[in-house]
């Protein structure tokens, strides 16, 4: 994981456009990619943090790995999964504008189309775009965390 988290993002694109080509496929492909790391990570380090005592009780109560596993560990790793679902959103916006530049369309391809046209205007519009969506994304996970932190 340490490896696909310190490459470059364009790195990504390589392998993916070869086998899928050039479209909106191989641009989500590819910030999927780029964000799984990130996710992978954080959900074992939220998994492995719960309270062995907790798991020890689940144990003696003759629960199987799976229950274990459903009943134990997710629930009270939820703080950590919200906030692997809330860095997926961000690092898979950090990749649209480079999607762009394999033809996927939208927002990304706008600031792309804007630049290469010298058209300022488009390309700020659309980056501010991007923010904002990115802006409202982070806020519409974040309460939820913030809320089962009060709780406990």
């Amino acid at each position: 994981l340490d490896v696909f988290q310190t490459m470059p993002q364009f790195v990504y694109l390589i392998p993916v456009v070869a086998l899928f080509g050039v479209g909106r496929a191989p641009a989500a492909a590819a910030a999927v990619v780029y964000a799984l790391p990130a996710v992978i990570r954080i959900t074992t380090q939220g998994l492995r943090g719960v309270d062995p005592a907790a798991m020890e009780g689940a144990r003696s109560l003759g629960a199987t790995p799976g229950q274990q596993l459903r009943q134990v560990q997710i629930p009270l790793a939820r703080p950590s999964l919200l906030l692997a679902v809330n860095q997926a959103v961000v690092l898979v916006l950090a990749v649209v504008i480079i999607g762009g530049l394999v033809g996927s369309g939208a927002l990304g391809y706008e600031v792309v189309l804007g630049l290469a046209q010298g058209d300022l205007a488009t390309g700020l519009v659309a980056g501010a775009a991007i923010v904002c969506l990115g802006l409202m994304l982070d806020r519409v996970t974040q309460p939820t965390t913030r809320r089962q932190r009060q709780e406990s």
